[in-house]
């Protein structure tokens, strides 16, 4: 399976164990992307999660919230450079999205990802070629255990 980009939405959804079909579509994601190795995020979505969860109306303990980030840290996060930057202002400057989505999506294609799951972009658009999914429209796919 070709690597997929994970936005820091997705890792918050994937804990939230009240949210029914999104926490189930997620976990399933997760769960193939796990088993086949082709996880990607970035220490931006990381720390992110971190500092949501933990800050959250129900928050995540800060013990479990720090062992997430080390397990995700097996998937190698993309750490943002100058080059990074260079592709997300071009992303910026091409489309009306939030910094933070532009350094998502540059950070998805300098990983080599040609796709990022979120749930805050819109489902089958293409920024900077990468084809954004969203977990309930974009099934995982079923991998043979």
């Amino acid at each position: 399976m070709n690597p997929v980009f994970v936005d820091t939405s997705v890792l918050i959804a994937a804990e939230d164990v009240s949210g029914g079909a999104l926490y189930e579509a997620c976990l399933s994601w997760l769960d193939v992307l796990w088993h086949t190795r082709s996880g990607r995020t970035s220490y931006q979505a990381l720390v992110e999660f971190y500092d949501q969860v933990v800050t959250a109306e129900h928050p995540m303990p800060r013990g479990d919230a720090r062992a997430a980030m080390r397990r995700y840290q097996t998937w190698t996060p993309w750490k943002t450079d100058a080059a990074t930057l260079e592709t997300a202002w071009a992303i910026e400057a091409r489309h009306d999205l939030a910094w933070g989505d532009c350094l998502a999506l540059a950070c998805a294609q300098h990983s080599g990802c040609a796709h990022m799951l979120s749930l805050y972009l819109p489902h089958g658009a293409q920024f900077g070629g990468v084809t954004v999914w969203h977990p309930l429209q974009q099934a995982a796919p079923v991998v043979p255990v």
